[in-house]
């Protein structure tokens, strides 16, 4: 199939498509025009004025989205430069996971996030200022008098097109086992009442996890929900537990949410070989301690693949998949005509990787994804190792 000659902004030409929402794994041009995507076809003509990138030989995929990072850049000592982190690594939309609650989310909305390329959405901590105390004081919820049910749901609801729901730590670090559960129901509550999802952060709760996820429902959030902690989801046969199968079934997300320290290669194997597969692929990348190593999502996509999930899988579970969780199907996670113009294009990389987790144990794999080129809203903002376009500050 080959179109018909018009003016485009920017044309990637010679590369293989692995697009999972079009089900399309196979030699494509692709088009954009005006922020979009303008055609997908085998052979796209151009015009003398259009811009072309020659991709022969590499893999092109709609932008990664990273379901759960930490973009508020300034706003606390963790958070990262989401451009650098993300264009860098084919992602072109990053979803910040309570970085902020409602009494500083506002600067994030108005000042960090449209200063970057990236598109950056959010959830609100269940604690008012976020993760803004964490390295004085540990955690977000060591003084439950910082969670406000209205005011959090108050103003996810203000903020439709930025706020997509609720996050709660349930870390043994974040929250006292005498306040974990109040806190779960408040922050289950805050979701309810805004008419939004779950987002819970499960590797070292105190609470046992098969209590946490009752709190979950169809499309709520599963974070970190590979880790080896104590309250994993296997049990001490290494067998999936029942409770979380059950969750799975109803619809709750398994989110990777790496970080390093919380994603267990065992478990994931595991997990894998019980067929019980991640939803979403996401960094949960932050500013780290010396001691941890944490990836960007083209390494972590190589890495999950490299363990055993399919190319395919790993596209989808960094594509479509997390598109589809926050209700956002129709603009982004695939390259068809009509959705945002946010591709990635990618060296597919052969030799020999290996990735680490914190808990000691290395993953071998032969192909890594590099990042050659990421085009936001139809334009090149990044390739072969720089940033082209920045957001303005």
């Amino acid at each position: 199939m080959t179109t018909t000659p018009t003016n485009y902004d920017l044309i990637l030409t010679g590369g293989t498509l692995l697009d999972p929402g079009q089900g399309i794994h196979g030699r494509r041009d692709v088009a954009f025009k005006d922020g979009l995507v303008a055609a997908v076809a085998e052979h796209i003509e151009a015009e003398p004025d259009d811009t072309i990138i020659d991709v022969t030989g590499k893999l092109i995929t709609p932008g990664l989205i990273d379901l759960h990072g930490h973009f508020y850049h300034g706003g606390n000592g963790s958070a990262v430069h989401p451009d650098q982190n993300c264009l860098s690594a084919g992602t072109t939309t990053g979803v910040d996971a309570g970085s902020a609650g409602f009494l500083n989310y506002q600067a994030m909305r108005d000042y960090v996030f449209p200063a970057h390329q990236t598109r950056l959405l959010a959830f609100l901590h269940i604690s008012a200022v976020g993760l803004a105390s964490n390295r004085v004081l540990g955690g977000g919820l060591h003084d439950m008098r910082v969670i406000d049910v209205d005011q959090t749901a108050d103003a996810i609801k203000s903020n439709p097109n930025f706020c997509f729901g609720v996050k709660v730590r349930m870390h043994y670090n974040a929250v006292a086992p005498w306040n974990a559960r109040e806190a779960m129901k408040l922050a289950r509550k805050a979701a309810d009442q805004s008419g939004t999802k779950l987002m819970v952060h499960v590797s070292g709760t105190p609470l046992p996890l098969p209590e946490v996820l009752e709190f979950l429902g169809p499309g709520d959030i599963s974070t970190h929900a590979f880790n080896g902690d104590h309250e994993s989801i296997l049990d001490r046969n290494g067998k999936i537990r029942p409770e979380a199968r059950a969750a799975a079934d109803r619809g709750v997300i398994m989110d990777v949410a790496h970080a390093g320290v919380h994603c267990d290669t065992e478990v994931v194997k595991a997990a894998l070989e019980q067929d019980f597969f991640p939803d979403t692929i996401s960094t949960d990348i932050h500013i780290p301690p010396p001691d941890r190593t944490v990836y960007l999502m083209n390494d972590l996509v190589s890495k999950f693949h490299a363990m055993g999930l399919s190319l395919e899988g790993a596209i989808s579970a960094s594509t479509v998949k997390p598109a589809k969780v926050l209700g956002l199907e129709d603009s982004i996670g695939s390259l068809k005509p009509g959705m945002s113009g946010d591709a990635a294009v990618f060296d597919l990389r052969e030799g020999r990787f290996v990735w680490h987790d914190m808990a000691g144990h290395n993953v071998d794999g032969k192909v890594r994804l590099d990042t050659f080129l990421t085009v936001r809203a139809g334009n090149a903002v990044w390739r072969e190792g720089r940033l082209t376009h920045m957001g303005q500050c």
